[in-house]
């Protein structure tokens, strides 16, 4: 059975979102918060010149900008979810989000919600990868258009299978026609691994993109997760590291501070009042070592000689927590790097 919260039809400037779990939404929300803002603030503009100081201009193939140069930023966004349970979720949350941009909810029609986009952003899990995008109407409805992949672990090479041929489809004919390889490399591929802070607008994003992918294209991905954070663009063989850096840290850090927060109790603090005190605490040595501090350096500023942190330092020490905390994000990097082999 379909569900559909408004119709599906085609509109200018549609963005696609196929799954709408915990990072489908928190980019969703990042989004709508991002449009209620006037573009002339400074933060806007910031991120404007951003983009502007980079060079890029009007490209060919898979356009984002308007005739002008200008970005062509979304106007409305399709979300689709798999159950009913989701749709009712998202549907109550958008009912408390003030947000200036046209959205729909669809459930079980992935075909007709990739067929109304201009671009769509990938966001199942990356089992899940096949049954998604891997039906006939889904494949042709993607045909030439920019698709955005924050699917962890799954390789730009490894979409354009489902999307496209595999080596053993690309030697037999569709509708009598034998494809030609050019003609199976129409839609620009785009890898990005945002986090869940995407929710605040303070994601860190790192993307990288395939061969075909137009200036144009890279502008408005870098447009998209600028408007919900900051963007760094790397090789698709750092892809694996940085999920785990910037995607998965999160979780780390919050176990950090929930460690924390049990040692505060323990010494007589409430935890509701050692929880703000320790969030802040962690955002601010994280703002000084993002202005050009070494953590090094902010180390030795605070462990003074004959001082209580070198004590505590010492014993973070004993437990092996240097290596242990490298360690977790070694196996979280080849974890990542095995995500999209086990596609439904």
């Amino acid at each position: 059975m379909v569900i559909v919260d408004g119709a599906v039809s085609t509109s200018p400037n549609t963005l696609t979102i196929l799954g709408c779990g915990t990072l489908g939404s928190a980019i969703l929300f990042g989004l709508l918060a991002s449009s209620t803002e006037d573009a002339s603030t400074p933060e806007v503009n910031g991120a404007q010149d951003q983009l502007q100081e980079k060079g890029w201009s009007n490209g060919h193939g898979h356009e984002a900008l308007d005739d002008d140069g200008s970005l062509r930023k979304p106007s409305r966004i399709i979300a689709c979810v798999r159950t009913e349970e989701s749709q009712e979720r998202l549907r109550k949350e958008l009912a408390n989000f003030e947000h200036s941009l046209s959205v729909n909810i669809v459930r079980g029609d992935n075909a007709s919600a990739v067929q109304a986009a201009d671009t769509i952003l990938l966001g199942c899990q990356p089992q899940d990868l096949n049954s998604c995008i891997g039906a006939p109407a889904v494949r042709n409805a993607i045909e030439g258009k920019l698709l955005i992949s924050i699917l962890a672990g799954v390789s730009i090479p490894q979409i354009e299978e489902v999307l496209q041929l595999t080596k053993s489809e690309a030697t037999t004919k569709i509708n009598g026609i034998k494809p030609s390889k050019e003609s199976l490399r129409t839609t620009a591929i785009v890898r990005a691994m945002p986090n869940t802070a995407s929710f605040v607008r303070a994601s860190t994003t790192v993307i990288t993109s395939c061969p075909i992918a137009s200036p144009s294209d890279i502008r408005f991905v870098e447009w998209l997760f600028t408007s919900i954070g900051t963007v760094t663009r790397i090789t698709a063989a750092q892809f694996d590291a940085c999920t785990a850096l910037c995607g998965s840290t999160p979780a780390f850090f919050a176990h950090f501070i929930e460690s924390l927060l049990d040692g505060a109790v323990a010494v007589g603090l409430k935890r509701s009042e050692a929880q703000v005190m320790a969030a802040n605490t962690m955002k601010g040595v994280a703002t000084l070592i993002l202005a050009g501090e070494q953590p090094e350096t902010v180390k030795e500023k605070v462990a003074t000689p004959g001082g209580s942190t070198i004590q505590g330092l010492l014993e973070l020490e004993r437990k092996a927590f240097r290596g242990t905390v490298a360690d977790a994000l070694i196996k979280c990097t080849a974890a990542a790097s095995i995500l999209g082999s086990k596609q439904a």
